[in-house]
C-alpha cells in the first residue's frame, strides 16, 4: 500500500497486491477500493497485479474541500498512473468509477491503458435530457445529494439495499454501509450531483482499446438498457457480458463469473 500526492495536501490511498498483468480498479459511489475484496483475494493467484485506488474524498484518501467531478477524478487517476509508472494497464471502473475511466480515456488519450473494463458502469449518461428522454429524472440525483446532508446513514442504507438483486446478509450490508460512511459528506453529495450532470457520449468515440462490458441485467442504479447497451453501441471494440443473476453488485453476486471474465480478458 502507498499514498500518492495528486496535488498539494491531497493524497490518494493505493492498495497494490500481487504481480503480473496490472489491473487498476476504480470504485463506485459511495464506496472505496475495498469493494473489490473478492477480486483482490483471487486474481493475484492468476498472475494479476491488483491496484485499487480510493478516489479523493473516499476511503483512506484525503478528503479536501474541493471539486468532486469527473475531470478532477480523471486527472487524479492520471497522476497516480504517472507515479506508478505502469504500462499495458487493464483499467477497471465500476459504477461512478466507470464514468471516471470513460472520461480518463478521452481526457488523457488512453495513456498507459491496453484494455478497458466497465462494470455496472455509470456511463455514458444516466439523467434525462432533451435528446435522451429515456433517462432518469435528474431530481433523483439532487434528492440523493440533499439526503447526504440531511440523513446520510439512511441514504447509504437505502442505496446498499438497491444494489443487490438478492437481499444481502445483514453483516454484508453493514460492511457496505461502513464503507459508504467513510466518505466525505461533501464528496458523497457533490459526486452524485456530478453523475446527474454527466454526459460522456462524445468521449466514447475516443476509446480504441478492447473493452469488456460486464453488467447485471437487474441493475437499478445503472439500468442495463441505459448504460451497458449504449456503451456497447458507442465504443468500437467491445464485448458485452450479461450477468443474469445480478443487480448493481455483480462484483459480489456473481463474483466467480466476474473473476473468470477478468482473468480471460487479461490474457
Amino acid at each position: 500500500m502507498t499514498r500518492i500526492e495528486v496535488e498539494e495536501e491531497v493524497e490518494l490511498f493505493v492498495q497494490d497486491w500481487g504481480s503480473g498483468t496490472p489491473f487498476v480498479f476504480v470504485h463506485g459511489w459511495p464506496l472505496n477500493h475495498r469493494m473489490f475484496e473478492y477480486q483482490f483475494i483471487q486474481l493475484p493467484r492468476e498472475d494479476i497485479r491488483c491496484i485499487g485506488i480510493d478516489l479523493r474524498g473516499y476511503g483512506r484518501s484525503s478528503k479536501p474541500w474541493s471539486e468532486y467531478d469527473f475531470d478532477t477524478f480523471a486527472d487524479d487517476l492520471k497522476t497516480v498512473l504517472d507515479e506508478l509508472d505502469v504500462d499495458d494497464v487493464i483499467l477497471v471502473g465500476f459504477s461512478m468509477g466507470g464514468g471516471v475511466v470513460t472520461r480518463y480515456m478521452h481526457r488523457h488519450n488512453e495513456e498507459y491503458i491496453r484494455k478497458l473494463v466497465l462494470l455496472g458502469a455509470a456511463s455514458p449518461l444516466l439523467a434525462e435530457k432533451p435528446d435522451f428522454p429515456e433517462g432518469i429524472d435528474k431530481a433523483a440525483f439532487t434528492d440523493l445529494a440533499e439526503g447526504c446532508y440531511r440523513d446520510r446513514p439512511t441514504v447509504s442504507s437505502d442505496f446498499t439495499d438497491s444494489m443487490f438483486h438478492s437481499a444481502p446478509s445483514p453483516a454484508l450490508k453493514e460492511w457496505f454501509q461502513s464503507m459508504s460512511m467513510e466518505s466525505s459528506p461533501q464528496a458523497m453529495a457533490d459526486s452524485i450531483e456530478a453523475v446527474g450532470d454527466m454526459d460522456l457520449r462524445a468521449d466514447l468515440t475516443d476509446i480504441s482499446v478492447p473493452t469488456l462490458i460486464c453488467h447485471g441485467v437487474h441493475d437499478q442504479a445503472c439500468p442495463f438498457e441505459l448504460t451497458a447497451e449504449k456503451l456497447h453501441d458507442g465504443i468500437a471494440n467491445t464485448e458485452l457480458v450479461r450477468f443474469e443473476e445480478s443487480g448493481h453488485a455483480l462484483f459480489y453476486e456473481e463474483k466467480e463469473k466476474l473473476n473468470q471474465e477478468l482473468i480471460q480478458f487479461g490474457k
